[in-house]
């Protein structure tokens, strides 16, 4: 995956309120494009299985970047 995909990836879970407010990019710089994958996925499971637990069947790849949940 390019490294510009994965940009998008981590600014669409950014997004979600679990990480809203949390910087969860400084570190991406020094990442090399698999390790920055494996951090997007880790969030990505969060937020997934966030909306599980809530009744909600949500992947954070799938948000748009300017999504507000409820």
């Amino acid at each position: 995956m390019k490294r510009v995909e994965l940009h998008a990836r981590l600014k669409a879970v950014q997004q979600h309120e679990l990480v809203r407010g949390k910087d969860i990019t400084t570190l991406t710089a020094f990442m090399d494009n698999k390790e920055l994958e494996q951090h997007i996925e880790r969030y990505e499971q969060i937020v997934e299985n966030h909306g599980k637990k809530n009744g909600k069947e949500t992947q954070a790849a799938s948000l748009p970047a300017n999504s507000e949940t409820p």
